[in-house]
């Protein structure tokens, strides 16, 4: 899953949204130099993100795209999830997605992570500009494709035909969506009710 989701999932289960969110940027298990609740988010996070890569859904969904860009495959759903979600919140949430981007542009504002190139610059977009509301438009996956796309090493070539395919493929898709997503919200809401300070603290 990616941003929105990652922060949904956190409104979703009454957890933290900025430590649902840096599970993207920290690395490590040993996580006790922070707050336990930024921590339960990261490992929220990761349990989501262990959930989605061995869902069968999501492994189906990944074997229907063409070989030549199928290795990017995740990135591709991660993002188009999140248009699919931000199009039917109203399905998920009885909170509005601005609401909810607010109380994580304010967490966001408060925490800082020193010697952390890749959040802080990451971090500074967001507060500048506050773009996560834009996902509510195809477009703004499209865009999506073409930056990362720009920034791989090896460059891989995946854009437009990702576009290509997500447009001839959107039923299906949101159909393994709409199958899918409940199941993630409902092993968020089993993490967070096995995980308490004192049993899961690592020493």
């Amino acid at each position: 899953m990616n941003y929105i989701a990652h922060i949904h999932i956190g409104s979703h289960t009454k957890t933290n949204l900025l430590g649902n969110f840096l599970g993207d940027f920290v690395k490590g298990s040993q996580l006790q130099y922070l707050p336990f609740e930024i921590e339960q988010g990261i490992r929220l996070h990761r349990s989501i993100d262990v959930f989605t890569d061995s869902h069968p859904l999501i492994i189906e969904l990944k074997q229907s795209f063409p070989k030549d860009i199928r290795r990017m495959a995740g990135v591709i759903i991660d993002i188009y999830f999140d248009y699919l979600l931000m199009r039917t919140w109203n399905r998920y949430s009885n909170t509005h997605f601005n609401i909810i981007f607010s109380r994580f542009y304010h967490q966001l504002e408060q925490f800082t992570l020193p010697d952390n190139t890749h959040f802080n610059q990451q971090a500074e977009r967001l507060k500048t500009h506050q773009w996560l509301h834009q996902y509510v438009n195809i477009e703004t996956c499209f865009r999506a494709f073409v930056s990362i796309e720009n920034r791989l090493k090896n460059r891989v070539l995946f854009a437009n035909k990702a576009q290509f395919f997500l447009l001839q493929n959107s039923n299906q898709l949101e159909s393994s969506f709409q199958q899918f997503y409940p199941e993630c919200l409902e092993h968020g809401l089993k993490f967070v009710q096995d995980y308490s300070p004192n049993n899961n603290r690592e020493k």
